[in-house]
């Protein structure tokens, strides 16, 4: 274990290096824009070079493999020591944020959340909306390795089902990781550059269409505009939007594998085909609903309902429309949809598709059992047999992440706030989707109206909610412990 330990600070002192040189970017735009914040962005990088650099040579050693618990416990620190490097420019940068803001701030960049506390997103400095861009981008990619890499190898909530090519029962998995990372950030980086020459090409700036394209891609909704994408007002632009979120919502292993092989199996996947379809089913019922109660004509509804649906249900949290308005049927329909959230090994959070079609699948088969007694009838994912231990770890997660949500809505209640802007201030962060649900933290409205201990308690729930409830879930899981 103490060996384990030293590899991880190892791991943990080479990111603070690559930190380093991240944080250099934002510094260099802003020193040649003549900003000041340039000088903190700066500071940051020299800091974290050296300290990493003393970790990396105190703790190197020639075996840098890393055990499954170790790397768990790895990624869950390395998010939090992240986190609280990333809101210094918040804190001490043009922003001026209160530290327990700043660190929303930031967790909500790094966990793709897009809840945001600054209220003049027109006026703020290019370097702190290009450093929002980048940290999302960043806790994009890193959780769509995180969940390929380890997640399935932890056995909780189900994900063993996608022990994919790159994942394998040897617990040591740094070499993978590196695997994984390589192919999954080339198509990451080639989506994300894509993204953001249609982007450009529709109108927006090359500064806009770039911030936009590394959070679209991220799933994470962080804007540079105080209307977010409506601002923009383009129905091209809207289109690129929607396109992009969808694709980031849809596991990344195999769009790697549909590019690598050329073949057609990519739509033949129960998962994408329950998310693609579930999204198709809400988009048409919100039109009929915005048809009925408020006049709006057929293709101006289905551009309003498709982009709303869309952007909830992928958890990205862009807006051009108001939907908190739209009455308790929106309101319901849209906190559904939040909390089940996207495909398992996108950029996307939730409870994931998959774990939603094993839980329908289960009961179907209950009812069948109920039905016809004798008859023997077996539940399937994917033409693959659901083993009881699947069943019951994907029952054990969504027990436990109504839990959390419950707990999570009543603090926000204890704080004062009203049912809609608790159950759904929630469900964002848990999701991590961002906007709520209410005017108060709705698509017109943000977080910073909100008290510290409901900004640190949200800050939890969109770490726990990133990390897929392993934060908990690990001290429960005894195997992992026996070495």
């Amino acid at each position: 274990m103490i060996d384990n330990l030293k590899s991880s600070f190892f791991v943990i002192g080479n990111l603070l290096i690559f930190f380093s040189i991240y944080s250099l970017i934002p510094g260099l735009f802003d020193y040649f824009l003549n900003g000041s914040d340039w000088v903190v962005f700066f500071v940051i990088s020299i800091v974290c070079f050296f300290t990493g650099l003393n970790i990396s040579f105190t703790f190197k050693k020639k075996n840098q493999d890393v055990e499954v618990l170790s790397a768990f416990l790895l990624t869950l620190v390395s998010w939090i020591i992240l986190t609280i490097i990333a809101a210094i420019p918040f804190y001490s940068g043009s922003p001026k944020l209160s530290f327990i803001d700043s660190f929303f701030e930031s967790m909500s960049g790094l966990t793709t959340t897009g809840a945001t506390i600054i209220q003049d997103l027109d006026n703020t400095a290019k370097s702190i909306l290009l450093w929002r861009a980048m940290l999302q981008w960043l806790g994009g990619i890193g959780i769509i390795v995180i969940a390929i890499a380890i997640f399935p190898i932890l056995k909780i909530g189900g994900m063993q089902l996608f022990q994919t090519e790159f994942s394998s029962k040897n617990e040591k998995v740094l070499p993978r990781t590196t695997q994984i990372a390589a192919a999954i950030g080339f198509i990451y980086l080639l989506l994300t550059v894509l993204c953001s020459f249609f982007l450009y090409s529709t109108g927006l700036t090359i500064f806009d269409s770039i911030a936009h394209g590394m959070t679209i891609i991220a799933t994470g909704g962080f804007s540079t505009k105080n209307m977010s994408i409506g601002f923009f007002d383009s129905v091209s632009t809207e289109v690129v939007v929607m396109i992009f979120m969808i694709i980031s919502s849809l596991p990344f292993i195999l769009i790697f594998q549909s590019v690598r092989k050329g073949n057609g199996e990519f739509f033949n996947n129960s998962q994408v085909q329950f998310f693609l379809a579930l999204n198709a089913l809400v988009i048409f019922f919100v039109m009929i609903w915005l048809q009925k109660n408020y006049e709006v004509d057929y293709l101006e509804s289905l551009r309003i309902a498709s982009f709303s649906v869309i952007s909830i249900a992928t958890g990205s949290g862009f807006s051009t429309y108001d939907f908190s308005l739209w009455g308790t049927f929106t309101t319901t329909l849209f906190l559904f949809i939040m909390l089940i959230g996207g495909c398992s090994g996108s950029s996307s959070c939730g409870l994931k598709v998959f774990r939603i079609q094993i839980l329908l699948k289960s009961s179907t088969t209950l009812i069948k059992k109920i039905i016809q007694p004798r008859g023997i009838f077996i539940p399937t994912y994917n033409s693959s047999e659901i083993s009881e231990e699947i069943l019951n770890s994907v029952t054990g997660y969504f027990f436990l992440y109504l839990l959390i949500f419950g707990l999570l809505t009543l603090l926000l209640s204890f704080d004062g706030h009203d049912l809609i802007t608790s159950l759904s201030g929630s469900a964002a962060s848990l999701a991590n989707v961002g906007p709520g649900l209410s005017e108060m933290i709705g698509p017109a409205g943000n977080y910073s109206y909100m008290s510290s201990f409901s900004k640190f308690f949200l800050a939890v729930g969109m770490l726990v909610g990133r990390l897929e409830l392993f934060p908990l879930l690990i001290l429960f899981s005894p195997e992992l412990w026996k070495k």
